[in-house]
């Protein structure tokens, strides 16, 4: 048997590793949609959707090392299939229990779920190096069918059935995933770090990851409802979020492949200048009050950056694949974890136009330092 590394592996296809993490997310996506709508439903309170949507952030901000130094040493099939039957669980407990406790478990158990699945989705993604980024933008190509789809039809079984119901059916689809994990193919483990686990320091890349997270993973998705709320009012809001956020994901089925075609042959650092310019761009015409404007380019542009930042880690080269992606996923996470926390009480105390210029000027300024700088 071979014991080359992965990157001198037989490349492994896209197809099966991208079905997994695509059908495994259907239920946390659809989880940003519903929540801060119908709360009540599920016996919470809307400082606890904060706490809910932002707790698997934490969560994974020792689990992307965590696993990464785990997953060294089991392989990523192994991750893939423990990810998929922890996915199946979360999202089944949503709709089940009305209880906050056991809704805290399933979002703890969401984290280290979707911690295994991205780092070992990457892992298979480069076991063709030299073709990272197509492979990449396949894989989140694959997603954002899956998740575009799953928010429609899951906005509309909310609509048909009620809030929980859904997620005991979402639950159910999942299982798929498992069986999927189960035939994939094995990659060889990459050899083990000697340091041992140890939570990662922050570089630049870093840095933009947790202003990203902060303002478009947090804030931004925990206010998106109540925007579309004030600003649409021909369809029920919980559909507007969902068309909304299944537009980022389509953002992702048609730019992925040839963002990540683009950043293998030109560089993904200019792609992603640019890209960022135009994110600023979205938090400005929000604080504009041009809500619908500013959320589309929000959500068109964070959704390039899903293919363009794997890439950017790679060019990186610092430690491992599965390391050097866990580091930045940590600070992401970080970021996207402050945010629902204290969305909350922004949204209630700080008016709508301070706030996103606020958000935009951050933005802007960590960009400059971030990605322009070197």
């Amino acid at each position: 048997m071979s014991t080359a590394a992965p990157g001198r592996a037989k490349p492994v296809g896209m197809a099966l590793p991208g079905l997994v993490i695509a059908v495994c997310m259907i239920g946390d996506t659809l989880l940003y949609a519903v929540l801060p709508l119908y709360h009540q439903e599920f016996g919470l309170s809307l400082a606890m959707v904060g706490v809910l949507l932002s707790l698997n952030r934490w969560i994974r901000l020792v689990a992307n090392s965590g696993v990464a130094h785990f997953g060294e040493r089991i392989g990523p099939h192994a991750l893939m299939i423990a990810a998929a039957l922890g996915s199946a669980l979360s999202t089944t407990i949503y709709g089940l229990i009305e209880n906050p406790t056991a809704q805290i478990l399933a979002r703890v158990l969401w984290g280290i779920s979707y911690a295994s699945l991205n780092l070992s989705t990457l892992a298979y993604a480069v076991s063709d190096r030299t073709n990272a980024g197509k492979r990449v933008g396949a894989s989140r190509a694959a997603i954002g069918l899956v998740q575009a789809l799953s928010l429609v039809g899951g906005a509309w079984i909310v609509l048909e059935l009620g809030a929980r119901p859904v997620f005991l059916i979402f639950g159910a689809v999942t299982l798929i995933a498992l069986g999927a994990a189960i035939v994939l193919p094995r990659l060889p483990a990459e050899p083990a770090a000697k340091k041992g686990f140890r939570l990662p320091v922050p570089h630049r890349l870093e840095v933009w990851g947790f202003v990203m997270g902060f303002a478009g993973d947090g804030v931004f998705l925990l206010t998106l409802a109540f925007l579309m709320k004030d600003s649409i009012t021909s369809v029920a809001p919980v559909m507007a979020t969902a068309l909304l956020l299944a537009l980022r994901w389509l953002v992702e089925v048609s730019t992925g492949p040839i963002g990540g075609w683009i950043g293998d042959r030109f560089g993904a650092r200019r792609i992603a200048i640019a890209n960022a310019a135009l994110l600023v761009s979205g938090f400005v015409l929000i604080a504009l009050d041009h809500e619908l404007l500013g959320a589309l380019m929000i959500v068109t542009t964070r959704g390039m950056f899903n293919t363009l930042i794997p890439v950017l880690v790679i060019e990186r080269g610092h430690g491992t694949v599965l390391s050097s992606q866990a580091s930045y996923s940590t600070w992401r996470d970080f970021g996207a974890a402050v945010g629902p926390l204290t969305a909350p009480w922004l949204f209630l105390n700080v008016p709508q136009v301070p706030l996103y210029a606020a958000l935009a000027l951050v933005l802007g300024v960590s960009a400059y330092f971030c990605l322009v700088r070197r």
